[in-house]
């Protein structure tokens, strides 16, 4: 069993055996919005872990939970990122207290919201929703077009923006930790948003004015690199697998049950050696 830390600055340390450790294998997927298909999507199991990277459902919706009940009987964990529709007809606030209930009473249920998990002696998992950092010029536009600010309750541009700054800083700073307090740790992001616009999006929404809704141009900064080796995410239909310095770059990503996105698939498995 990994371990997960809490939400605090400094995350304890996991010692390690010195022992050679298994592969590690995740299925990954994103954006199924099994709230558009009452809840009812099955797959295959391909892997140990399942990483579901955001906009599964709305956690107002008990069937949400007993979706992830059956999931939590197939596989050995389940890794869980927010996006932005889990809260959906609610709040951020009660629908992150569901989700954390949820995991309270589910130890095999890992919610990443803002959380380090040490999966083992050589890998560390951080996992937040990384809302994007929305562009001044085009932060009016999306106010009027998102249904975020429409569908959550209590949900503006301040709130937003005060979302980015908080998975940004959370993000950066446990990066930082560990790679200069355990360079030999190997680290997975999971993240709901996009960290790059460069390949994550169709290239038919190049220039939209939506872009800065859904990227954050993370790509360029210095601690872009190794010890960071996948980078997972969801967010905006369009599945991919990339790397970009040093970082591989992957999402599989489902869409509407009347709007499928392309280049979905069931069993997409990410491996890390």
């Amino acid at each position: 069993m990994g371990h997960q830390v809490s939400r605090n600055n400094a995350p304890e340390e996991t010692r390690s055996s010195g022992e050679p450790q298994p592969p590690v294998r995740f299925q990954l997927m994103s954006d199924l919005h099994l709230e558009t298909s009452q809840y009812n999507f099955d797959f295959p199991v391909a892997a140990e872990n399942l990483a579901l990277l955001g906009d599964i459902g709305n956690t107002v919706d008990a069937a949400l939970f007993e979706w992830l009940d059956a999931q939590l009987r197939r596989f050995m964990r389940v890794f869980f990122v927010a996006g932005n529709h889990e809260a959906y007809r609610s709040t951020l606030p009660e629908s992150r207290k569901r989700l954390q209930k949820y995991a309270a009473q589910n130890e095999r249920f890992v919610l990443l919201d803002r959380t380090r998990y040490d999966l083992s002696p050589s890998l560390t998992i951080l996992g937040c929703t990384l809302w994007s950092k929305l562009d001044a010029k085009q932060a009016s536009h999306i106010f009027m077009s998102l249904n975020d600010f429409r569908q959550i309750r209590d949900f503006d541009l301040r709130t937003y923006e005060g979302e980015h700054v908080a998975d940004l800083e959370w993000l950066v700073r446990h990066i930082g930790y560990a790679r200069k307090e355990h360079p030999q740790r190997k680290i997975i992001v999971f993240t709901h948003n996009t960290p790059t616009y460069n390949g994550t999006s169709n290239p038919k929404y190049e220039g939209s004015l939506s872009g800065s809704a859904f990227s954050t141009e993370l790509a360029n900064k210095r601690w872009w690199r190794p010890p960071i080796v996948l980078w997972g995410f969801g967010h905006t239909h369009y599945s991919c697998d990339l790397n970009i310095g040093g970082v591989r770059l992957v999402s599989n990503q489902k869409g509407y049950f009347r709007d499928p996105a392309a280049g979905f698939v069931e069993d997409t498995v990410v491996q890390l050696n």
